[in-house]
């Protein structure tokens, strides 16, 4: 096998570099392109539903007392998140690990 001049060995590494590199870059480009097409697919509530929701929940108001200031506010009360529904299953399932 012929071993490679130190000319040869600099320019491969260099070939290789520029490769990573530019594999980087293009994965970042898809995570971003990724990232966007899932955000825009996935825009969450519209600013009326979520008024209207918010208008619909009851809040409760918190009064803090404090030697300094005395505030009720009730646009930061936290709300409780609503229940996830549960899914049972039914039969029996067998689980096998391993063997041969």
């Amino acid at each position: 096998m012929n071993s490679l001049t130190p000319t040869q060995r600099d320019r491969g590494l260099e070939r290789l570099r520029r490769l990573t590199v530019g594999a980087t870059a293009g994965a970042l480009v898809a995570v971003v392109g990724v990232g966007y097409v899932a955000a825009a697919s996935y825009a969450g509530k519209s600013s009326a539903t979520a008024s209207a929701t918010a208008a619909n929940t009851t809040t409760s108001t918190t009064t803090s007392t404090d030697s300094s200031s005395s505030s009720t506010d009730s646009s930061n009360s936290l709300q409780q998140a609503p229940q996830v529904p549960t899914t049972g299953s039914s039969g029996s399932g067998t689980v096998t690990s391993g063997g041969s």
